[in-house]
């Protein structure tokens, strides 16, 4: 090619302000660009009809422009980085009029926008890209056009029939448009992006189906979006295949991610003995990074209600914690009902956890309810809460072996309304130190000396406690319409105690042979203080009255002790059958303890004993599958039995032979029982009764021991394989951790279990009995089951039940169906026998943001 050729090529790229990037065949572009006469006239940009005059086009035909066609380029008008772009048919450069077409298969991408469709033109002087299709009559999902604009920008998809998009302002607009946000779908014949952030749409719906046609949609005439923020639609309707539901004057939806201030959508449905109610109608505050705040309400047309908050704090590496409370007003029936009833309840939960410093952290779990708190409920899981435990704890930790901990204690039972609380309870130890062992050990001295080994510990305890008992009062004189009769009443007995202890310790472990031997010698002091207010009747005038009794202990106790312990071990290796050995492990311990009061109450009290426990665990290892390899290590049976003797009791020397076992019989089934015997007599009492006596068994009726008690457990647990989604990975722990939110809001209501249709099915089994042989004697049988299975891919079943054996009674049944409607989900419970006999159903769209978006309907025999 001639120097004035090329000079003339380089003029014209630097006038028109790009350069040509064709891939590997710029040199076949360059001379078809010089064969062509470059003429001034104006064209439609995706006229295809002919090759132009005033135009250049890659010649289609040619077996090099087959492949895909890139450029880049970089504009004078304000676009700041450059704009790649390929095509698989032509593409076409206007230089008069600094326009450009791509066709078939065209892409653009800009920063972080990305454009797909069959024909695109881009105009230089505006930075406007405009897309479309083209038709095609087979085409049955885009409305007979094939190749339909597909933008991406910023996470955020656009689809439509035509767009145009100004690349630089990141302003445009698409006629009969879709967008995906996040998990939601909008549509609307008119959608136009007035800010990076902002979209009107016309004519618009918007749902979280997936379908070309949506099960459900929001439809409204007018919408304005605001990307990861929210959707504002006036009026809106709700559609269900394609049929108006409800309407509103106006609706607020969110469309982000994550934590989110706005107001909870209510939940509607209809309650047995309440009525029709409204559920979870609230506002959710997302205050700021670390705290937010969900207060709701539940309304019932029978005149109830319930108003529930919740306030979650987390400040990552530092401190948690959230604070819930509810306070619920139940009537269940009508006015003129003669069973109606009204009652008020209340819970209260703490939690704070903190980690002050390395070597300080703070906990808490502290849970108050009234005792009616969960009795009107059909749940599950609050029916049998009738135990509630509170605990706080301060801990400090000292580089020397030194500890503290200052903790409170709280158990409530709401069926007895009893209350034992610890306030506060406080330990200290120092842990084991070793006061005479060298600080540097020369080198070459790898044995401590006997008196290295020595080692001291020491410990300080005390609490304050009280409690409170209901308790029945007999011969209470009670006035009851003007009539004075003497009858039972209810009150509660209340204590308080308080105490403190410390003890110390001196312990040696040496090593002889195969043998350890633990001398120790411990010394521990122990005041207690107690105090008792009983009701009673008054003997003078039948009157309740309170009878304060108080109590003091104080006791120094000498204890010493001497212990020897030893492993041994039996090894076999037949090395057949896939076995390569099997190893018993023996471990024996043989203790003796001397016990002394040395003051206090009783300073002749005194004790000796000794004890004997046995473990013996076999193991066995298979043969490697392949060389180089190892075998598997696989527990066959762990026994283990145990007795004391005690010299210093008048009879009964010999305690009960306590044996217990367990295995695994590979990954399928679980064995666990125990069983007890006694070495004494057991003869029958004048009263009818039996008693243990002090004459050997083996003396009086030749045998060593009878059984007293025995306890057999089985459990399996079996599922299919976990079905995986087209092109699922497995979690990693990093990808766990960039999902977690630093605050997960918790629904106040959770309602029935989400049901996991990716597990096919799962079967549980649990078998327990258990029997007492010291007359008269019980028994008792239970078998636990659970079966889950998809009888479909939509469809999910699941039964879950107790049985009593011995009284031929099931205890709680419930059963489960699930289907899986799409976009929906539809949950049935029935426990269709007992005494919490109820059912409950509803159907909810799955999108997290659009939880609260269902119908309920639940009742029960109990009226709620």
């Amino acid at each position: 090619m001639s120097g004035w050729a090329l000079h003339i090529l380089h003029l014209i790229s630097h006038i028109c302000h790009f350069r040509f990037r064709i891939l590997d065949f710029r040199l076949v572009f360059v001379l078809l660009l010089l064969q062509v006469a470059i003429a001034w006239s104006q064209q439609n940009p995706f006229d295809t009809t002919a090759v132009r005059s005033d135009s250049v086009k890659v010649d289609s035909l040619r077996t090099d422009s087959l492949q895909a066609k890139s450029d880049t380029v970089k504009s004078s008008t304000g676009v700041d980085t450059i704009v790649t772009y390929t095509c698989t048919d032509s593409i076409v450069y206007h230089f008069p009029s600094r326009t450009m077409s791509l066709y078939k298969n065209s892409t653009i991408s800009y920063q972080a926008m990305e454009l797909k469709a069959e024909q695109i033109g881009i105009d230089w002087n505006t930075n406007i890209v405009n897309a479309e299709g083209v038709p095609d009559s087979t085409d049955t999902l885009h409305g007979g056009y094939r190749g339909t604009p597909e933008m991406k920008d910023g996470g955020e998809q656009y689809d439509g029939f035509k767009l145009a998009y100004n690349i630089q302002t990141r302003k445009g607009k698409i006629d009969v448009g879709d967008t995906k946000l996040d998990e939601g779908f909008y549509h609307g014949e008119d959608i136009k992006k007035v800010d990076s952030d902002i979209l009107f749409v016309s004519e618009g719906r918007f749902t979280t189906c997936d379908k070309p046609e949506p099960h459900y949609y929001f439809g409204s005439p007018r919408m304005k979006v605001k990307t990861k923020d929210q959707v504002v639609a006036e009026p809106v309707y709700l559609y269900i295949a394609d049929v108006p539901v409800f309407a509103l004057p106006f609706a607020v939806f969110p469309n982000k991610s994550g934590r989110r201030s706005g107001i909870i959508a209510p939940a509607y449905g209809e309650h047995g003995g309440r009525g029709r109610f409204l559920r979870h109608l609230g506002y959710y505050w997302a205050m700021n990074d670390y705290i937010d705040w969900k207060i709701q309400s539940d309304l019932y047309t029978k005149g109830g209600w319930a108003v529930n908050s919740l306030v979650q704090y987390n400040v990552r590496y530092d401190f948690s914690g959230s604070l819930s409370g509810n306070f619920e007003r139940t009537i269940l029936g009508e006015e003129t009902d003669p069973g109606r009833s009204e009652s008020e309840s209340y819970t209260l939960d703490l939690t704070h956890h903190q980690e002050i410093d390395p070597t300080m952290r703070l906990d808490a779990n502290l849970s108050f309810a009234s005792n009616n708190a969960y009795q009107n409920t059909i749940d599950y899981d609050q029916t049998l809460r009738q135990l509630i435990t509170s605990n706080a704890s301060f801990s400090k930790n000292w580089e020397s072996p030194n500890s503290i901990n200052i903790g409170y204690q709280r158990q409530q039972n709401l069926r007895d309304e009893s209350i034992f609380e610890t306030l506060p309870s406080l330990h200290f130890n120092h842990g084991t130190s070793y006061p005479l062992r060298r600080k540097k050990i020369p080198e070459g001295s790898s044995e401590l000396r006997w008196y290295e080994m020595i080692g001291f510990n020491y410990s300080l305890d005390g609490s304050n406690s009280r409690s409170k008992q209901k308790v029945s009062v007999d011969g209470i004189k009670t006035n009851i319409n003007g009539i004075d009769t003497i009858q039972s009443v209810d009150d509660f007995q209340r204590g308080s105690a308080q105490r403190i202890g410390q003890g110390a310790s001196i312990s040696i472990a040496p090593k002889l042979g195969y043998f350890t031997i633990s001398p120790r010698l411990n010394f521990s002091d122990s005041r207690d203080f107690s105090s008792t207010d009983t009701p009673g009747a008054n003997p003078a005038d039948s009157s309740l009255m309170v009878t304060t009794t108080t109590d003091e202990h104080r006791a120094g106790t000498l204890s010493s002790g001497l212990s020897f312990s030893t492993r041994l071990f039996g090894i076999a290796q037949p090395n057949m059958l896939g076995v390569a050995a099997i190893r018993h492990t023996f471990s024996p311990n043989l203790s003796f303890t001397y016990d002394k009061q040395v003051y206090g109450d009783n300073t002749n009290e005194r004790r000796m004993y000794a004890s004997l426990n046995i473990s013996n665990l076999f193991e066995m290892k298979t043969i490697p599958e392949e060389e180089g390899k190892e075998g598997k290590k696989i527990q066959l049976l762990n026994v283990g039995m145990g007795t004391s003797y005690d010299f210093t009791a008048d009879s009964l020397h010999l305690a009960p032979l306590r044996m217990n076992f367990s295995t695994r019989l590979g990954s399928i089934l679980d064995i666990s029982g125990g069983t007890t015997f006694d070495f004494y007599q057991l003869v029958q009492t004048s009263g009818g009764g039996y008693q243990r006596v002090n004459t050997f068994l083996l003396g009086s009726e030749g045998r060593l021991a009878r059984m007293t008690d025995f306890s057999l457990s089985l459990s399996t647990s079996l599922s299919g394989e976990r079905k995986k989604s087209e092109g699922q990975a497995p979690p990693t722990d990093t990808t766990r951790l960039a999902t977690q939110q630093l605050l997960r809001p918790t629904r106040m209501y959770d309602g029935m279990p989400e049901p996991d249709f990716s597990i096919p099915w799962q079967l549980r089994l649990q078998w327990h009995y258990s029997e007492s042989k010291i007359p008269p004697g019980s028994r008792a049988s239970s078998i636990d089951a659970g079966l889950e299975f998809n009888l479909t891919e939509k469809w999910k079943f699941s039964v879950n039940s107790g049985y009593d054996v011995i009284n031929k009674d099931f205890i709680y049944p419930r059963v489960a169906i699930s289907r899986d409607l799409h976009c929906w989900l539809m949950n049935f419970s029935w426990v269709p026998i007992g005494g919490n006999r109820s059912y409950q159903f509803e159907i909810r769209v799955k999108a997290s943001q659009l939880q609260d978006l269902k119908v309920t309907k639940s009742g029960s025999d109990k009226g709620y």
